[in-house]
């Protein structure tokens, strides 16, 4: 069976990003750190941590210091939740 080796909260912030900017543009670094601190009260010393397991599991990638590219992802959370649940063994 095929596990979810992304992470829900991981996809829920991928999808918040993808809703406001859109699949493949290229937003300033700012914006996704302000995003971070609001999707989910990530502390300021650890927003670069988090962004650099989101370029590892390839959500985003960063172009130069200040730009970071939306990339996109096989699962979306608004269409593929009977997925989820079954990746979760829920379902």
């Amino acid at each position: 069976m095929e596990e979810l080796k992304i992470g829900i909260l991981y996809l829920g912030l991928h999808n918040q990003l993808v809703k406001k900017f859109g699949v493949n543009k290229i937003i300033k670094r700012k914006e996704l750190l302000c995003k971070l601190g609001k999707h989910g009260q990530i502390p300021k010393p650890i927003r670069f941590l988090v962004i650099k397991e989101m370029e590892s599991k390839k959500l985003i990638e960063i172009v130069n210091r200040d730009e970071i590219k939306i990339l996109n992802c096989k699962i979306d959370l608004e269409r593929d939740s009977n997925k989820l649940y079954q990746l979760a063994g829920i379902y």
